[in-house]
């Protein structure tokens, strides 16, 4: 965590435009499963920082309630203008974007 905020921090600092990098870009970061011990995929926590140009909300908390972890890659995806009307396979197949982040 501690090299994700710097990461981050070093993106808030860079100056781009009108703005900042931070501000114009979307970052995603997770770890790779919720509970190490066992490997277990529910419940993987999942972090995003920027604002894409002010399309996207900050500093929230959301519950996925179940939902498959590839709606926010989904969702960011459809952010930058990639033209897909879903995501994953099988079980992680989204067609919905996570709608609580856009602006």
């Amino acid at each position: 965590m501690r090299e994700w905020a710097y990461f981050v921090e070093k993106l808030a600092a860079t100056p781009e435009g009108d703005g900042t990098l931070l501000a114009h870009c979307l970052v995603f970061a997770h770890t790779d499963c919720h509970f190490a011990k066992l490997h277990t995929i529910d419940r993987i926590p999942m972090f995003t920082a920027g604002r894409l140009y002010g399309k996207v909300k900050t500093g929230m908390h959301i519950d996925g309630k179940g939902q498959a972890g590839t709606q926010l890659g989904f969702t960011m995806q459809r952010l930058m203008g990639v033209p897909i009307d879903s995501w994953g396979t099988k079980s992680m197949t989204v067609t919905q974007d996570l709608g609580d982040i856009l602006a």
